[in-house]
């Protein structure tokens, strides 16, 4: 009997790491392909149905992107140690605050053109480095810290899984270099900047294919 519920509770295990594998491939293949049809960062966009299908479909791909990272990071988590775990808490923060700007853009930005143009210009400029003359509260503080979360969340998760060896080490590495490569946007003009996320897109598929192939194998052997 005890051995029963074991290979259950195994069982179920590899079926949430499978899933949350699954979860990253789908948020690499949506963030790779947002950054294709997203919208200009303009006021006269934030009105149009593309705008509220791009920042609905971000704010699902930062959803997955959160299930994806907690399995890579459960997969590993003993061997990733105190260096894994806190660039997953600084990695998971950046698409909180991803899936909260991207709320907004479809929910709140579209209601206000009329009423407030000069706001719905500013939370639109701020990634683009435009300079709003309104108050728009945390928002322009939350894009430079969700910046760095992104960076060095995602370059020191990818260095514990180099290290931990439990996925591929190119893997992680390539995590790192996706994360670090975003620096670059300080010299490349908004929006081609965009192109940068492709390499994060690439990272989250290879790691999500292998954690879920890994576990498919491993649910067929029981």
């Amino acid at each position: 009997m005890n051995n029963k519920n074991e290979k259950k509770r195994r069982i179920t295990g590899n079926s949430l790491l499978r899933l949350a594998g699954l979860f990253a491939i789908l948020a690499g293949i949506l963030y790779i392909c947002i950054q294709f049809i997203h919208p200009e960062d303009h006021i006269s966009s934030v009105s149009t149905s593309i705008w509220v299908v791009v920042a609905c479909v971000t704010s699902i791909m930062s959803l997955f992107s959160l299930i994806g990272i907690t399995g890579i990071y459960m997969r590993q988590v003993e061997e990733a140690g105190g260096l894994g775990l806190i660039g997953y808490i600084l990695f998971s923060l950046f698409w909180l605050i991803s899936m909260n700007f991207s709320f907004n853009e479809a929910f709140v930005l579209p209601l206000l053109t009329a009423d407030a143009p000069k706001f719905v210009e500013g939370i639109v400029g701020i990634f683009g480095g435009t300079t709003s003359t309104v108050n728009l509260g945390i928002f322009p503080l939350l894009a430079p810290i969700a910046a760095v979360l992104y960076s060095v969340g995602g370059l020191l998760l990818g260095i514990a899984t180099y290290r931990a060896r439990i996925f591929p080490r190119m893997a992680g590495g390539f995590l790192s270099f996706a994360a670090v490569v975003t620096f670059a946007a300080a010299i490349i003009p908004h929006p081609y900047d965009r192109m940068l996320a492709v390499f994060m897109g690439i990272a989250f598929i290879w790691l999500g294919y292998v954690l879920w192939s890994e576990h498919k194998r491993i649910s067929r052997n029981f």
